[in-house]
């Protein structure tokens, strides 16, 4: 068996065992498909008319200055709510930060330049995180802007939520849908529009195509992330042994890598330990 055959047969184990719960496997699931999407909202929010317009799976949104960020899946309804879908496995300890983070770079895309603060439209982050990460039991937490002293709702329209993957009560509509994001299969599933991109995906002849090239496309991606992250590393321990300043280097290397000053400094501290 060649290298390229090797690979290959290790891709299709890897899809055999993909999840909703990984991340990339969950684009591909929801991405342009506005029925699984709107079946998903309308499970967490409790209703049966909720309407997708448009989904985008892995929109990235660029910082200005500071941190971009790559939302999993944005959608939007016809009732003109925006909707950042997310799955996180591990706890990291950062998740109420993360959605914090992803709340305010939606805001940058979703007012035009010149627009009335009034013209912000309700903004929903939901993390499905594999774990009970709140560590209550509660199947889902909604948060809103709150006054401690009163109990009053601000009423930015802001909205992160929390679903729990370690709820197993299977006789709920959202026990069934976190069932149906563990799944590996589609036999196993509930809702027949996931079971149905499922289906696509693992089982047939193009939907497996597809797969094996985001595979590919990754590994490939990863291998220039290692060369360029090498390269940068290279270029500051050579900058140093000629004697060069180190604001010197941190302002070259932010130009020649296109680096924030943050990412730039972070290179120059672990260069130093």
């Amino acid at each position: 068996m060649t290298s390229q055959e090797l690979l290959h047969q290790q891709d299709l184990e890897r899809i055999k065992k993909l999840r909703i719960f990984d991340d990339d496997f969950l684009r591909l699931i929801f991405d342009n498909n506005p029925e699984a999407t709107a079946l998903l909202l309308n499970v967490v929010f409790d209703r049966d008319d909720m309407i997708v317009t448009k989904v985008i799976g892995q929109r990235e949104i660029k910082g200005i200055e500071g941190h971009s960020v790559k939302l999993d899946i944005m959608a939007t309804d016809s009732e003109g709510n925006a909707y950042d879908i997310e799955v996180q496995r591990q706890d990291k300890g950062d998740l109420p930060l993360r959605a914090r983070y992803n709340s305010s770079m939606m805001d940058t895309v979703l007012l035009p330049e010149g627009e009335d603060y009034k013209k912000l439209i309700p903004t929903y982050v939901i993390f499905f995180t594999e774990k009970d990460t709140i560590g209550d039991g509660r199947p889902k937490h909604h948060y809103v802007m709150q006054d401690l002293e009163t109990g009053h709702i601000l009423g930015d329209e802001k909205h992160i939520i929390f679903i729990n993957g370690d709820n197993k009560d299977e006789t709920t509509p959202l026990g069934k849908l976190v069932h149906d994001f563990h799944c590996t299969t589609a036999d196993e599933m509930y809702y027949k529009p996931l079971a149905k991109s499922m289906r696509h995906f693992k089982e047939s002849e193009g939907g497996i195509t597809q797969m094996c090239k985001l595979m590919e496309d990754m590994r490939n991606e990863y291998g220039k992330e290692v060369a360029r992250d090498s390269e940068i590393k290279s270029a500051i321990k050579t900058a140093r042994r000629y004697g060069i300043a180190e604001h010197l280097i941190l302002s070259d290397i932010m130009k020649q890598y296109n680096l924030t000053e943050k990412e730039a400094n972070g290179y120059m501290l672990k260069m130093s330990a």
